[in-house]
């Protein structure tokens, strides 16, 4: 397939996800972030750098956010949030991660593809977006897909291997969440440079 057309097929295939996004679920989610003393996150893989994004994106706007991991993370409290991102809900190391933060207290929400897993019977809050997971199969005998677990209903198809749709979504999703938190707090956007990086 050439450029052009392929290019189309995948920017519908993003928009189309995103627009399936429920409303109350971003509001919620924004709630969690503007109301919270710090934002923990934890994801694997390609997902992570997409979640990586959005922390980056939040720090931008004033907010203090750690990387679960990172060499200088800040010990977590009941006043956090974590945000959980995994298409599947069933990632080892988020899932553990997620399990600790609930011991501790911290309010946990979680973006996901996955209607039932065992990330999202711990979450607080859900974000659903309704992409394929790792945790389903192509049947080319049948020429349909055969749930290995009970992911999210309506899933959107994607031409895209794997589960590439959900990274690329959480990235521009995080963008779109980060531009509503501005016009929520009214922030000045020229005064998000004193939080860029200058060591450039």
């Amino acid at each position: 397939m050439k450029f052009k057309p392929l290019s189309k097929i995948i920017i519908n295939e993003i928009s189309d996800v995103i627009l399936s996004i429920p409303e109350s679920q971003t509001q919620e989610l924004i709630k969690q972030i503007t109301k919270s003393k710090r934002i923990f996150l934890i994801a694997i893989g390609r997902v992570n750098l997409s979640l990586q994004c959005f922390g980056k994106r939040l720090s931008h706007l004033g907010f203090k956010v750690e990387l679960v991991g990172s060499l200088t993370e800040k010990p977590a409290t009941k006043n956090d949030l974590l945000i959980v991102a995994s298409g599947s809900g069933e990632s080892i190391i988020p899932l553990n991660i997620a399990k600790k933060a609930k011991k501790i207290g911290c309010i946990i929400l979680h973006i996901t593809s996955a209607k039932k897993s065992t990330i999202r019977k711990l979450a607080d809050y859900v974000v659903e977006i309704k992409s394929p997971t790792k945790l389903k199969k192509y049947n080319s005998k049948k020429n349909e897909k055969e749930s290995l677990s009970d992911s999210a209903s309506k899933t959107k198809k994607s031409i895209q291997p794997m589960s590439t749709i959900f990274d690329q979504v959480l990235h521009i999703y995080g963008d779109l969440v980060a531009i509503q938190i501005i016009d929520k707090m009214k922030i000045n956007k020229i005064n998000l440079w004193k939080y860029h990086a200058n060591l450039e």
